[in-house]
Order: structure tokens, then sequence, then C-alpha cells
């Protein structure tokens, strides 16, 4: 099957429509060509291309609105599930302040660069190449190598029968690498990624020998008792915190449902003066992934959600902003090719501080503890107040007067972000994009952060 682009795909969306006849519907296709080179136990394990159709509609009856999907990329295929759509809308729940699909009218934006041909050119020999020459610099420091390297395109296209008709093609290219001191369980491991729309802007290099530095410097750990510490928190790790924190508080619904910690609060302070977070899914910097509009075509927005520690906004799809009296941030999520009515961000952009490096940081902590990335993290424990559990991984290290000391084994913690962050007195100012792990491709934008007083109720875990 030959990849279709977006424009291909909207006129294929359109015949379905026409075809079908029915008064309310919208199709979602979306079409991606992704290219995989996995490794493991120091070889190259997997080695394979894949294309993922998705063809995702959904037709109206009033208000009960029903969805059905298929993996066929062909006129007759989406018609037939517009009809199991049609049968199905005769029975389902209403969908309250349902406000039809969007129109022709809804306003359009700039579409911001998302496309590099270099990733869409990309060989399965050079990656392969590519891959081989990481495993070999891991192989040299003794260790394993493990990972991958994944070059995407995608093409997506909405189209509604009140005239809603938008079409992109972008691509992505990411890159995961650990190097472990074992095959197996247990030992030193070290973490390094990076992700960018041009395959070439990633950095192999720098991102395997940041893994190989971990590793080698996390081998016998000690352990550390449960208690509260300082800590140091790299990208990957604020990332990880900051992407649940946007499923249990931004959006919408949680709002609605009042397990939001936005919920009655919008103007009021909820962490520290220095933490500013927005929704920038347009950004048209190197960093730049999300599509520009949602899952139901609409135009996505640059959304203040945190300012100076004051709660500003959340994300709307175009049902709740029905409902709730706003406007839709083109917030509506397409999840793994399907859409699920999920409402979140795409794109959150924390702002950075003052602090030239992560060394600085570290410099202000008498004793605590450096943490690279974190694992198993859960945000559900209590939304109201963002508390969330999880564990260290990859590098976790201990601090004492200003100094990487020694290395720990990994613990579990569990406090509130959002009071961890009215907790945080130092950020670098040097941000790095971190792939999104829910949503349709995007990528967070945060800095390492210093928090004082974070809650940790595991001890170390040492092997």
């Amino acid at each position: 099957m030959s990849d279709l682009s977006g424009s291909e795909l909207l006129a294929l969306a359109q015949a379905a429509l026409a075809r079908a006849g029915e008064a309310e519907a919208e199709v979602v296709l979306r079409s991606a060509r992704r290219g995989f080179a996995r490794f493991a136990m120091g070889e190259l394990g997997q080695h394979m291309e894949l294309r993922e159709p998705r063809a995702l509609v959904r037709v109206a009856r009033g208000l009960c609105v029903a969805q059905a999907s298929t993996n066929l990329l062909d006129e007759a295929a989406i018609v037939r599930v517009l009809e199991d759509a049609a049968r199905a809308a005769e029975r389902v729940p209403e969908t309250p302040g349902f406000p039809g699909f969007a129109s022709a009218s809804e306003p359009k934006g700039d579409s911001p660069p998302r496309f590099a041909p270099a990733t869409r050119d990309m060989s399965a020999d050079t990656r392969a190449d590519l891959v081989a020459t990481v495993l070999r610099t891991i192989s040299a420091e003794g260790l394993v190598g493990a990972g991958a390297l994944e070059t995407r395109t995608s093409s997506l296209a909405v189209a509604t029968t009140r005239g809603r008709l938008v079409s992109h093609d972008g691509t992505a290219a990411q890159f995961k690498v650990w190097a472990l001191e074992t095959p197996g369980a247990g030992g030193a491991a070290g973490c390094g990624g990076t992700i960018h729309r041009d395959v070439h802007a990633l950095d192999l290099v720098g991102e395997t020998e940041r893994a190989i530095r971990i590793c080698r410097t996390s081998k016998d750990p000690a352990s550390l008792d449960a208690g509260t510490y300082d800590v140091v928190l790299e990208p990957a790790a604020v990332a990880e915190l900051v992407e649940w924190l946007g499923t249990i508080a931004f959006a919408a619904t949680a709002v609605e449902q009042g397990t939001s910690a936005l919920r009655g609060r919008i103007g009021e302070r909820i962490t520290g003066e220095s933490i500013t977070m927005v929704e920038s899914p347009l950004d048209d910097g190197p960093f730049g992934l999300a599509t520009p509009f949602d899952r139901e075509g609409i135009w996505r927005r640059r959304v203040p959600l945190i300012e100076r520690g004051v709660a500003r906004g959340v994300l709307y799809d175009r049902a709740a902003a029905s409902r709730m009296g706003a406007e839709s941030t083109g917030s509506a999520l397409l999840i793994d090719g399907e859409g699920d009515g999920s409402i979140g961000p795409s794109a959150i952009a924390m702002d950075g501080g003052s602090a030239e490096s992560v060394d600085e940081l570290i410099a202000g902590v008498s004793r605590g503890l450096y943490i690279c990335r974190l694992h198993y993290v859960n945000g559900l424990m209590d939304p109201r107040r963002a508390v969330m559990t999880g564990l260290t991984r990859d590098g976790c290290f201990l601090i004492e007067n200003g100094k990487i000391s020694r290395p720990v084994g990994n613990m579990r913690f569990t406090d509130s972000f959002l009071e961890g962050l009215a907790r945080t007195d130092g950020m670098t100012r040097s941000r790095q994009a971190v792939a999104t792990a829910w949503s349709d491709a995007g990528a967070h934008i945060v800095p390492a952060i210093r928090m004082r007083g974070f809650r940790f109720n595991g001890k170390s875990q040492v092997v």
C-alpha cells in the first residue's frame, strides 16, 4: 500500500461522506509509515517498517453520537463504518452539549513547520547503520546496548458534512538508548533520548555518551532510607510529571467532574511564583511536533495554563466547551489512531529559570538526590492535589555538599507535584523536548529543576 498524503486523505474522506449520504457525520483519516531499528542485548533485534492506516468516523442523530473505525483506507470500507456508526447512533446515549460537528466557518491558522524530507526518505539500511555505530560505542565500554531509532511520516485529514476540511503532513524521529551493566535484570543503567522532526537533528552521539556516563557512575549503588530530600530532576523526569499533570488537571472534563486541581481555582495561586506552563502546540521552533489541528478538525490554540503560579486556563474540545460556555481550544486528542473522547495537551511548554547548568542546581543542595528519570508514575492517587507516586530509574545519585557523591538504589516517591513546584527554587535556562507518551505526536518542553523537600516513602532498592 502506498503512502497517502494529507490532501489525498482529505479527498478520500469527502468522497466517502458524499457516498454515505449522512446528514451529520465526521471522518478522520490517518496514514502513518514508521520505520524501526530496535536493539537489545547488544544486538539489532527488530528491523521493520510498519504502515498504520486508520479511519475513525462519527455519526450523529441529534445528541446521540456513535463512533466506528477501520484500518482500511478505501472508500467502500469507510462507507461501511459510516453505516455501522449510523446504526449505532440510534441506540447510544446522548452526548450532553454536543454542538454538531465542526463547520467550514471554524477559523484556521498558519501551519507551523512539521515536515522534514530527510526523515521521510531515511532508508532501512541507514537506520541499521546508525544503530550499529551506537552498539559498537556501547560495547567498546564493556556495556550492553538497548533502545530504538524510529522515523515516522504521518498524514491526517478531517472532513465533516458541515464543510470542515483540513489536512496535514508531518514527520517525527525519535532515538532512545540504554547502556546497561548486565544484559538481564539488575545492574546499573543509563538512558539517553532525543526527538525532532528532522532525523539528522538527533544527537545520537551525545545521547549515547550520556547513557554510558550515567551507567558507569551508577555501579554499586548504596542504600538510602525513606525520607524527605531536596532533589534535582533532569528534564526527562520533569516531563513525566508534567504529562501526568496535563492528564489529571488541565482537561475541561476533569474540571467539570471536580477531580482537577484547577476546579474552582482559576485566578488563584496553585503553585510557586516561578512556575509558568503554556499549552503551545503551534510552536514553530525546532521542538514543534504537534499537528496544527485536533481530532475534530479544530485549529489548536496557545493556552496559558499556569502563569507565575496562578491557574489561568484549561483545555476544551467542542462538546465540553459547549457545556461550559467556552470555546474549543483544539484539544480533542487522537490516541494511537483511535479517538476516545479524551481532552488533553500535546505540547506543554514550561518556562525555564536562570541556572546555566544542572551542576549549578546541584551546587545549591547540601544533601539530596540527583534524579535522571522516573518510572511507573501514577498520578491518580489524589488528583485534586496532584499527588503522584513512582520510582526513580536509570540514574539516582546522592548529593552531598553541592556535589554528586555516590549512586543510590532506586527509590519510591509519593508527593504532590503542584506542592513540590511551590518548593521549587531553581530551574535551568535551557529546556529539552521530551516526547509525549500518551497522545498524538507532540513533545513537552521542560527545564531541569531543583525542588526542596521531595517525599520518598520507599527505601532504596539495591540488588
